[in-house]
């Protein structure tokens, strides 16, 4: 097997059907380009319906010769545990996730493949965000957004972890360490920030898939686990202009159990910005903030620009301007 893709499942039967058509068709048109895939899906505490849907997907897959697909059933762990899973079950040089509930391009897919092959080490793409909403219909509509490739050689910022659609070799998987399981939400952009000095990076020119906002995502919904898990990967850095408010007794609790590896002494005043005496009380106007309506945001920001009126969020989006 060439490629590995690894989808850690966890109660989506609802996602199922559309995500097994997306599969079999994918599947279908890489093995047409002559790549072999090991399709590796890491169910989680399946139910009976997960397992009846998955197993008749694997059954087509490997019946038709379009790769081979091997499902693993375990108790419930964290997407990170299942991806460092599905890498040791097998011997693919090459790895990419697959979430249940987005859908992979084949042609992306195939020019990953090939620069992988040709010395790359990680691939990335742009890819469209689609996000599901209801309004005065009992129809979910879709807003359809295209995002550029997240990741950039050159630095690496709150706004430049990984896509959803990635692409890595086992090499640099090797060399970097495996997921951070600790992690719930943001341990493919904490995999990414060890990996950023030192990989072989190829930017990807064709759309990566399509990325379902859908309201039940565990990434880029701004939840407070995301806001404390990213919030440690730049403490772990050193990158304090990085930082912004999250809820500080989450916060202080994750990085003193789990988040502090290596004994790291934090400034007072980068202490004092986290769970200070002012922390809760910015981090809940900095979420009231970014939780209004666009247009109100945007209104908000631009009276905040001309010193009209506070804004926390302005102000951290000034934080590491004036900062060396």
């Amino acid at each position: 097997m060439s490629v590995a893709i690894i989808s850690s499942l966890y109660r989506c039967e609802k996602h199922l059907p559309a995500f097994a058509a997306a599969v079999f068709g994918f599947a279908k048109r890489v093995s047409e380009s002559g790549i072999a895939v090991h399709y590796l899906p890491i169910v989680n505490d399946a139910t009976r319906d997960e397992v009846a849907q998955i197993d008749r997907l694997a059954r087509e897959i490997n019946s038709r010769y379009y790769g081979r697909m091997m499902p693993h059933y375990v108790p419930r762990e964290t997407l990170y545990a299942s991806w460092n899973r599905g890498i040791a079950l097998t011997q693919a040089p090459y790895f990419a996730p697959w979430n249940a509930d987005d859908i992979r391009s084949a042609d992306a897919f195939i020019e990953g493949y090939q620069a992988l092959q040709a010395g790359a080490e990680l691939v990335d793409f742009g890819f469209t965000r689609v996000m599901l909403y209801r309004r005065l219909s009992l129809w979910p509509r879709a807003r359809r957004t295209a995002v550029p490739c997240l990741y950039d050689r050159e630095r690496f910022t709150r706004r430049n972890g990984l896509g959803p659609f990635f692409m890595a070799s086992r090499s640099l998987f090797d060399r970097a360490g495996r997921f951070d399981e600790r992690f719930r939400v943001a341990g493919d952009m904490e995999w990414a920030s060890r990996v950023h000095s030192s990989a072989r990076f190829q930017p990807g020119r064709a759309n990566g898939g399509e990325f379902m906002i859908h309201g039940g995502n565990l990434s880029n919904t701004g939840g407070e686990i995301e806001e404390v898990e990213v919030d440690i990967i730049f403490m772990r850095r050193g990158d304090w202009k990085q930082l912004r408010p999250a809820n500080p007794h989450a916060l202080r609790e994750a990085w003193e159990n789990w988040g502090n590896r290596g004994g790291m002494v934090l400034p007072a005043d980068a202490a004092d910005f986290l769970w200070g005496l002012e922390a809760e009380g910015r981090w809940r106007r900095y979420r009231r903030e970014r939780g209004q309506p666009a247009n109100l945001r945007r209104l908000r920001l631009a009276m905040a620009a001309r010193g009209w009126i506070y804004s926390e969020e302005w102000a951290m989006a000034q934080r590491g301007r004036d900062l060396p």
